[in-house]
Order: C-alpha cells, then sequence, then structure tokens
C-alpha cells in the first residue's frame, strides 16, 4: 500500500464506521475519497470530496510539486482537505470536523446563546482544542456560551451534550492597524480566529459574534482569511464580506517526531549558505522557532494552499 493509501485508511474507516457510503480517486500526491453527505443519503446526491494529503516531501521541490497537484482542487465547493499532519496531532479534532461536513452534527441557534467578552487566555485555551492553528496573538477576545439547552442531534454522535453556560465557540480579533483615505483615518481590524466545538454547527453564530465586536469597538473595515483546506468563503460571503485577494501558500519543514509545522522564511538574495537554518516564529500555536540541520531524515516538507482574503468595510 502506497504512503497515500496507509494515510486514507485512517480516513475510510471512520466513514465505514459511521455508514457513509464513499468512493475513492487515487493521485500520486493525494486521494479523494467522495463520500454521501448524511443529509442526502437517500437522495443519492450532494458528496463531499475529502481529500486526503500525505506529508511525503523529502525537499521543498517536491513539495512544491505537491501543492501545485492538491491547488487545483483548493477552494472548491463541497471540498475539504485533511493533511496527515494534522490528523497525527488531533485526529478525533479532525473526525468530529470532517463528520460535521457530513451533517453529522450537533445543531444550536445563535439565538439561544450569549456573547461575551473572554480572556486571551480563556479563547487560546479553546482554540487550542478546536481550531487547526489553535490561538493567535490577539486584542480582542470573545466566547459565544449556550444559554438556553435546545440542541439539536444531527445523525449518530457520542460525545458529551454540551450543557446551558458551556462556551461553545470563540473568536479572536486584532488591534486596529490605521491608515488615511480621502482625509479620513481608517481603523482596520482583522478577524484572526473563529472556532466552534468540533461537532457543533452554531447557525448564525460567526455573525452574532462579528455583530458584538462591531457594537463593541465600531471598526470602520473587518478583514479575515478563508483557509482554502477547510473553506471556499462562503461564510465570509454570506456575511457580507467581499473577496479582497489570496495570501500566497506558505511551505513548512515538518518533524515526524511531534508533528509541528515549522515555516520557512524565504532566503533573500544575499542570504550566504549556512550550514543550518534558523526558522522564525510562527503566527499560530502549532508553529514554533527552531534550528534545524539542512539534512535532516526526519523532516518533511510541505506547502499549503493558501487563504482567500475577504474584507468587510463599514465606512
Amino acid at each position: 500500500m502506497t504512503q497515500t493509501g496507509q494515510f486514507s485508511e485512517d480516513i475510510a474507516r471512520v466513514l465505514d464506521m459511521h455508514g457513509i457510503p464513499f468512493s475513492t480517486e487515487d493521485s500520486r500526491y493525494f486521494r479523494i475519497l467522495r463520500a454521501v453527505s448524511a443529509h442526502h443519503r437517500t437522495k443519492g446526491c450532494n458528496y463531499l470530496n475529502i481529500i486526503t494529503i500525505p506529508i511525503m516531501s523529502h525537499n521543498l521541490e517536491e513539495a512544491i510539486l505537491q501543492s501545485e497537484a492538491v491547488g487545483r482542487h483548493a477552494g472548491m465547493p463541497d471540498t475539504v482537505m485533511i493533511t496527515q499532519d494534522r490528523w497525527m496531532r488531533a485526529p478525533e479534532a479532525v473526525t468530529s470536523r470532517l463528520l460535521a461536513h457530513l451533517g453529522i452534527f450537533r445543531s444550536i441557534f445563535a439565538r439561544d446563546c450569549e456573547v461575551r467578552k473572554i480572556s486571551r487566555k480563556e479563547a487560546d485555551g479553546f482554540l487550542e482544542k478546536n481550531h487547526s492553528y489553535g490561538g493567535a496573538s490577539s486584542r480582542y477576545c470573545y466566547g459565544l456560551f449556550l444559554a438556553r439547552d435546545r440542541v439539536k442531534e444531527t445523525g449518530g454522535l457520542y460525545g458529551e451534550r454540551p450543557a446551558s453556560g458551556t462556551m461553545v465557540a470563540a473568536a479572536e480579533f486584532s488591534n486596529a492597524r490605521r491608515w488615511i483615505k480621502e482625509g479620513k483615518e481608517i481603523r482596520s481590524y482583522e478577524w484572526i480566529r473563529y472556532a466552534s466545538l468540533p461537532d457543533t454547527r452554531i447557525s448564525g453564530g460567526m455573525g452574532k459574534v462579528l455583530q458584538k465586536f462591531i457594537s463593541d469597538i465600531h471598526p470602520d473595515d473587518v478583514m479575515s482569511y478563508a483557509d482554502l483546506e477547510w473553506s471556499d468563503g462562503q461564510a465570509y460571503r454570506q456575511l457580507g464580506f467581499i473577496p479582497d485577494g489570496k495570501k500566497a501558500p506558505v511551505s513548512f519543514r515538518i518533524d515526524q517526531s511531534d508533528w509541528l509545522r515549522i515555516p520557512i522564511r524565504p532566503a533573500g538574495p544575499a542570504t550566504p549558505p549556512q550550514p543550518h537554518i534558523t526558522l522564525p516564529h510562527g503566527t499560530d500555536s502549532t508553529s514554533r522557532h527552531r534550528t534545524l540541520p539542512c539534512e535532516d531524515t526526519d523532516t518533511l516538507y510541505f506547502r499549503n494552499a493558501g487563504s482567500l482574503k475577504y474584507r468587510l468595510r463599514l465606512y
């Protein structure tokens, strides 16, 4: 069995366990599991394309070739991408998130929740467990708390049902970035993180958090990024955000001992050859500063699909 097949078998077993029909299509760099959404299983329609991506490249050139092949599927409707490193670090969270995309989740209405400011420590603690990139450096943090226990379950879930008072989602926003436009100072903020419990969909949750932030801070502009591994940006478009470019793919070293992503700093034209490469601090908790030898047999390379940039203009 190829490395792609070995990694995909774990995902296939999850689908089998929940009785989800699927077909497979192999590629040199990834495998596609075409699964039927639980909502429409009886109709035989509405498929979800699950792209399973092994971490397999032994140099950056191979990683770029893999990224280009996978990138043809990035941001497509009804498509999610699961990379081997994310699976190895948090299989339960990834499983819950995948099942939610397949229609097996707890449903909560935002009207049954309340938004409150929380500390960065509280937000980071929640996001470490429930967001692919963990917490981030932020200025404003909010939690969405279940106020009325009217949770609806769809499909077969085995986890504990959230009780009233439980934080079911968290969000982080940056401090203001300021510039002058047409003689007016514009204060722009980045919506850095949003995540709910991985087995939970909160209808209207993102909108409720955003409106609370706007009411509290009165921004002129809010921007954010949609991760192309899991999203096509539809949630932002529904909130009134408009496309505003794309964030280029980022290359990483990944140590197989802990599966942490370590972003690679692009070498400048005047950078002399060095026996070791010093890597910078990442912008999220799954990256870290480390000096690694150039030849490291335990290290693999990966380049992600990039992100779509969205902006909400309020001025």
